[in-house]
């Protein structure tokens, strides 16, 4: 992957965020999938590159929605498929499919 397509991974992500966020208003079965994303945007801005302790986190944090109530759409899925793309990038396997 490109780092032209890397960014583009991380700009469909914020959007989804976004998409998540003003669902929530209006259906709170979104709510767990804003926060979700929210967080997992957070830790991949944080840096170009990602250490195993936040792999950790990512995984963390898809393990804890998978217990909570949530929407589970095809946004969701989307978005899961955007996050698996950045994390096999990186050498990580995700275990999110």
């Amino acid at each position: 992957m490109t780092e032209e397509q890397l960014k583009m991974q991380l700009e469909r992500m914020q959007m989804m965020c976004k998409s998540f966020k003003s669902n929530s208003e209006k259906h709170i079965d979104f709510l767990p999938e804003f926060k979700a994303s929210e967080s997992i945007n957070a830790i991949l801005q944080q840096s170009d590159i990602l250490t195993p302790e936040n792999h950790r986190e990512i995984l963390r944090i898809l393990a804890d929605i998978d217990l909570t109530e949530h929407y589970d759409g095809s946004q969701w899925l989307d978005y899961k498929i955007h996050l698996n793309a950045l994390l096999r990038h990186q050498g990580y396997h995700s275990g999110i499919f």
